[in-house]
């Protein structure tokens, strides 16, 4: 598997604007080799609050699948033409990629 987080870091305050953005997909749920999207928050930080949203996918073809298809450019529309309502408030952000080298998932036998 290929996990990969794009961290946004956001004016104090702001958070909720931007975790808004990704109550609604647009297209990234379709696509062949996608298995999740979780948006994390972070409002412990003094100066930004912090936005993570992590993808994980099949493979890293997959990611590279979506990153080039038509869905991909639909959703970042507004950030690349310079319209988005959450652009100005978003200082920056950073993307990272893993691969999942070890996975343990949960029992389905409890200990009593």
């Amino acid at each position: 598997m290929w996990i990969v987080m794009n961290k946004l870091d956001v004016e104090k305050g702001k958070v909720d604007a931007v975790k808004a953005r990704f109550e609604t997909t647009k297209g990234i749920e379709t696509m062949d080799g996608f298995v999740r999207m979780q948006v994390l928050t972070d409002t412990s930080d003094a100066a930004m609050d912090h936005v993570v949203i992590m993808t994980t996918w099949r493979d890293a073809a997959s990611f590279e699948n979506w990153r080039d298809s038509n869905a991909y450019k639909h959703a970042h529309k507004k950030r690349d033409d310079g319209t988005s309502e959450v652009k100005p408030i978003v200082l920056g952000n950073t993307v990272t990629q893993y691969e999942v080298a070890i996975e343990h998932l949960a029992s389905t036998e409890r200990v009593q």
